[in-house]
């Protein structure tokens, strides 16, 4: 009899581990399969000679949006193919920054392969702003080109007004701060640059700023009296280079992280050598396409992680 209760306590207390040791190894397992709650990717429509903008944003079981779309060029090499890779298929909404090539020629590039795009927003500047700036900036009759092919293509073309607010599931929002015409603004005329829409996604307490290609005129203004820019990561302006929003707007904005949609070159460029040097001086991590390749932001409960394709290693070393 005691052989037996002896055995009896034994198995229950086997059991009872196995059942203990199976449930934290599913713990385990859903927390590592677990999804990020956001996704946010800086494309790499980049190369050697030209600097792009295209950010994809994934909501997973929200929408799905883009943020710029390149040149044609590297839109068909390497933004169509991450888009496939992917399966993407479809984009919830679509924001052009502002009217110039590297920012919207690639939406051309989308449209002939199929991509389905339901929302289309433009800030479509003032002409006479934009004929300044022909050919090699804004092409006003080209912008107009692809307002009718979205149209053919099924999209709703929509304007793109500061105080704009989007729910994108999940909790997670985006809004536009900031959208000047060129024209009517609080300093007088500006170029195309300066009519870049800054937008900020929001995740609880994390902060995303895209500040399109803002410029010196602009970016000084909002660092003196812009509200609401201060954020986790910023999106620089400009590609990181000459003409870019001053330190000072840097200032306001306080990242802990910056990424930068730009060639290698340009970034080591003397023309860049302002903004390169001020992040360095505060020692805030720089992700630049040209030596990372496409660049992974990820929001996982708290935890915000920064996944570069390649790693660069020092840059400009």
């Amino acid at each position: 009899m005691e052989i037996y209760w002896e055995r009896k306590c034994n198995l229950k207390y086997v059991s009872s581990l196995l059942l203990l040791s199976l449930f934290v190894l599913l713990i385990y397992w859903w927390m590592g399969e677990k999804s990020p709650e956001l996704v946010w990717t800086m494309v790499n429509v980049n190369n050697n000679k030209a600097q792009g903008d295209a950010h994809l944003i994934q909501i997973p079981g929200g929408e799905t949006v883009l943020i710029d779309a390149g040149y044609a060029g590297p839109a068909k090499d390497q933004l169509l193919p991450f888009l496939e890779k992917n399966q993407i298929k479809r984009l919830d909404r679509v924001f052009i920054s502002h009217a110039h090539k590297d920012h919207y020629e690639g939406l051309k590039i989308l449209i002939e392969a199929g991509i389905a795009m339901d929302q289309a927003f433009f800030n479509l500047p003032r002409q006479v702003i934009c004929d300044k700036e022909k050919p090699w900036g804004c092409d006003y009759t080209d912008i107009l080109k692809v307002h009718e092919q979205l149209k053919k293509h099924g999209t709703r073309l929509k304007i793109a007004e500061a105080g704009q607010q989007f729910d994108l599931g999940g909790g997670i929002s985006l809004k536009i701060l900031y959208a000047y015409d060129g024209v009517e603004t609080p300093i007088g005329q500006t170029d195309i640059n300066d009519t870049s829409l800054i937008m900020m996604l929001t995740h609880q307490d994390h902060k995303f700023l895209f500040a399109g290609d803002l410029n010196t005129r602009i970016g000084k203004y909002l660092a003196e009296h812009g509200e609401g820019l201060q954020a986790e990561v910023l999106k620089v302006p400009h590609h990181g280079t000459a003409g870019i929003a001053p330190n000072e707007f840097f200032e306001k904005v306080s990242p802990k992280y910056a990424l930068v949609p730009g060639p290698r070159e340009l970034w080591c460029s003397k023309r860049s050598s302002e903004p390169r040097n001020w992040f360095a001086e505060q020692n805030i991590p720089v992700f630049v396409n040209g030596f990372s390749g496409n660049v992974r932001v990820e929001i996982l409960g708290s935890q915000l992680q920064i996944i570069p394709e390649k790693k660069a290693g020092e840059l400009c070393s």
